[in-house]
């Protein structure tokens, strides 16, 4: 499943790329999809492309670990810019790093999730 993670900038950091570079540090990212950084057409009330996280889920790298590397580095980085996450036509937007947060990542990229969980 492809997957696409966006975040704005805050304070003049670019978070898109933090996240990036920590996804691609994290060993059981690194191993077992590829991450790529991209642009997206703008969204609702942005102006210009916006920068994208592009990977792939399956069956090595699922989507609970995708949840727990967002986690950690959510942990790491508490700013509280919204990231938000795309797959399968439906996003869902997270700031925190809590146990909920992990759960309704990984269950919003359960293949056939239902909108309701984002």
């Amino acid at each position: 499943m492809h997957v696409q993670l966006r975040a704005a900038k805050d304070d003049g950091t670019l978070i898109a790329l933090d996240l990036y570079r920590w996804l691609r540090q994290d060993p059981e990212v690194r191993h077992r999809t590829p991450v790529t950084r991209g642009t997206a057409r703008p969204g609702d009330g942005t102006m210009g492309a916006v920068e994208v996280i592009d990977l792939v889920l399956g069956q090595t790298f699922t989507a609970l670990n995708l949840a727990l590397a967002y986690a950690a580095w959510r942990t790491a980085r508490p700013s509280g810019t919204p990231v938000t996450i795309t797959a399968e036509g439906r996003s869902i937007t997270v700031t925190g790093a809590d146990e909920e947060t992990v759960a309704r990542i990984a269950a919003h990229l359960r293949p056939g999730a239902e909108d309701a969980c984002g």
